[in-house]
């Protein structure tokens, strides 16, 4: 079996000052450090990123700036998905315009949707988006799974779309997804969405992970995707081992952004602990309580 295409792509956290405005020096910085420590890429406008809180300008702004300083330097993914379909329409073209090497559209979230009004929303946003395009499957926040069968139905008639980010914490959801779908059309691209089924997923036959933990870890996860490239099997089994605990930065907290924030301030890198609305920084109480975890999960 063949890893060689295994990629790791860290959907990077937005420093923001008080007023919630984009912190672009500590950005550049973050992207310098991702790039050094050997990670393929970023997801610019992720939900690591709280794309949900900001606005389309504000977004658009986020985006159009990674895809200037990063300079083809590592993958640039652009998270385009809104809940008006014109503007992840708008968004997405005008990022892939400006150098994004795809963007990534999670369905509309709130409503109920079906299979059919999933296949009908992604069929017409896929016919108006000019470059490449992944699906986000992420049913704990849009309330709906993207079945096997309606990325194939759309894989039938759209080119342009290559890949998807599955954030399910079910390997088997993703190793399903690689079962059905690479049998057919070998060459699309399947991303877990959660670091831990990163190793176990690309052994199945997937491409890789999207996975906040590189934010905090850029190196760790660099060596996931490198010992997968080698199949060193020794080294492997250390890295699922050490990314296995940590995985209580998803745990500890209902929202892990402010405790990777939390982190990165701690250790000194590029990023204020400022949430968007609704979520907020972590005020001293609930860090006194969150201590042992913080002891183990970067105070070492």
């Amino acid at each position: 079996m063949n890893f060689m295409e295994c990629k790791y792509i860290c959907p990077i956290l937005t420093s923001i000052d008080k007023q919630g405005n984009v912190i672009y020096e500590d950005m550049h910085k973050l992207y310098d450090n991702l790039i050094e420590a050997g990670i393929d890429g970023v997801l610019s406008g992720g939900s690591a990123g709280e794309f949900y809180a900001f606005t389309y300008d504000e977004v658009k702004a986020l985006i159009l700036d990674a895809i200037k300083y990063i300079n083809h330097r590592g993958i640039v993914l652009a998270g385009t998905g809104r809940m008006a379909k014109s503007e992840t329409i708008s968004l997405s073209n005008i990022a892939l315009e400006a150098g994004a090497d795809a963007a990534i559209i999670v369905g509309p979230y709130y409503s109920a949707c079906s299979q059919t009004d999933i296949f009908n929303y992604y069929d017409s946003v896929l016919t108006q988006i000019h470059g490449n395009v992944f699906i986000y499957n992420f049913a704990d926040r849009t309330g709906y799974d993207i079945s096997s069968d309606t990325i194939l139905r759309l894989l039938a008639t759209h080119k342009n779309l290559v890949g998807v980010k599955d954030t399910h914490p079910v390997l088997r959801h993703t190793q399903k997804y690689i079962i059905d779908i690479k049998s057919k059309y070998p060459n699309f691209t399947i991303f877990t969405g959660y670091d831990n089924n990163c190793i176990p997923s690309v052994i199945s036959g997937g491409n890789g992970c999207i996975g906040a933990i590189s934010n905090v870890y850029p190196k760790l996860c660099h060596e996931i995707a490198t010992a997968l490239r080698q199949e060193d099997l020794g080294q492997i089994k250390n890295l699922q081992h050490q990314i296995d605990k940590y995985m209580s930065f998803y745990e500890i907290y209902p929202t892990f952004n402010p405790i990777m924030k939390w982190a990165l301030k701690e250790m000194h890198k590029p990023m204020q602990e400022y949430c968007k609305e609704p979520l907020s920084a972590l005020p001293d109480k609930i860090k006194e309580k969150l201590s042992p975890a913080a002891d183990i999960l970067w105070r070492k």
